[in-house]
């Protein structure tokens, strides 16, 4: 069985997908406490029928299955998205023992007998003859009824145009799909730059953008030591979130409008809510600017974007971008400076 016995995936994934990321105590100090059984039964209610997730998130896939456990949705109506190969921080193996032992975990949390996507996690940070092992993995995975559709995760959209490519004409087979975070946001739309390369010479079906506030930059508040967004830039998102208060709006409004209207047609938007009420502003900031006003998302993928929206919010987006100034189009260094990738025992043969 390969990925191509599936439906494309594109014809399968809601417009919002829930990200799994927040459920991490570097997002909350104490995940276990959020309300994510009703958080992911509201999401079902609301068409939003793809969760994503990932071992290296702390508790989320056992939080997430847990919520899953407590749920009366089929097993069949919703899709899970996880990853493999990074564990820690500065601590990743790819190599194919572990990319099934991960798998077989990730199966275990998340009380299912397959999963529908699992990506290969921040892979800048891994010399590419390892990533082109894991994702061979992946793919012996999906040929063995395991997982149904594979992809590739990371931060800088030319370096997964890059691997996309090579996973392309080294293994004979594209991945499905690929996730790229805090590359399409209000601050920074650099993914548009990789995206004809990832849809054409790289035959990827899905591209999803990840993190439309960009990990928290964009929320209003600083958000937190962990953020690799110098302070300057920290400081002035938060000068734009007064600016925005100062009009009746919130930045983090603002800047989920920007990214639901600017991304629209493109692919689905992960994005994350730690509560109910934050779930339900990213639906409606959603249908705000869709053409698609009711009904469950899931019914929308190919909904066209509100112009007339569109036009009202435009001098708002061009303002707050204004506020950012040099700090438009930025992107951190990943990996950082001086970091080592994680290379496979063997790798030279490939």
């Amino acid at each position: 069985m390969s990925s191509s016995t599936y439906p494309k995936l594109s014809t399968l994934l809601p417009p919002i997908i829930l990200g799994g990321g927040a459920y991490n105590t570097q997002m909350n100090a104490d995940p276990a406490a959020l309300p994510i059984r009703a958080l992911i039964r509201r999401a079902f209610d609301l068409g939003i029928t793809a969760i994503d997730t990932s071992p290296y998130y702390g508790p989320s896939e056992l939080l997430i299955g847990d919520a899953l456990l407590h749920s009366a949705q089929p097993r069949r109506d919703y899709l899970l998205m996880t990853k493999v190969g990074r564990i820690q921080e500065v601590d990743f193996d790819y190599s194919p023992a572990w990319i099934r032992k991960s798998v077989a975990r990730s199966l275990q949390r998340l009380h299912t007998n397959y999963l529908d996507v699992v990506f290969c996690h921040d892979i800048e940070f891994v010399s590419r003859p390892a990533v082109l092992n894991a994702v061979r993995t992946l793919f012996e995975l999906v040929d063995e009824g395991t997982i149904r559709y594979v992809g590739i995760s990371g931060y800088p959209p030319l370096v997964l145009a890059e691997i996309a490519v090579a996973v392309r004409k080294t293994l004979g087979r594209p991945v499905d799909v690929v996730q790229s975070y805090c590359h399409y946001n209000l601050q920074n739309g650099k993914l548009l730059t990789a995206l004809s390369t990832l849809k054409g010479e790289a035959g990827v079906d899905v591209v999803i953008n990840a993190s439309p506030l960009s990990m928290g930059l964009l929320s209003g508040a600083f958000p937190g030591d962990f953020h690799p967004a110098p302070r300057a830039l920290q400081e002035a998102c938060v000068v734009a979130h007064k600016w925005c208060l100062e009009r009746g709006e919130t930045l983090p409004g603002v800047a989920m409008r920007w990214a639901f209207a600017k991304w629209q047609g493109q692919g689905p938007t992960i994005s994350g809510a730690s509560y109910v009420e934050e779930l339900e502003a990213n639906v409606e900031a959603y249908r705000e600017m869709s053409t698609a006003k009711e009904g469950k998302l899931g019914l929308y993928r190919d909904a066209g974007v509100d112009e007339a929206a569109v036009e009202r919010m435009e001098p708002l987006w061009d303002e707050v971008r204004g506020l950012l100034g040099e700090w438009v189009d930025w992107s951190w260094e990943s990996p950082p400076s001086g970091h080592v990738l994680w290379k496979l025992v063997g790798e030279s043969k490939l």
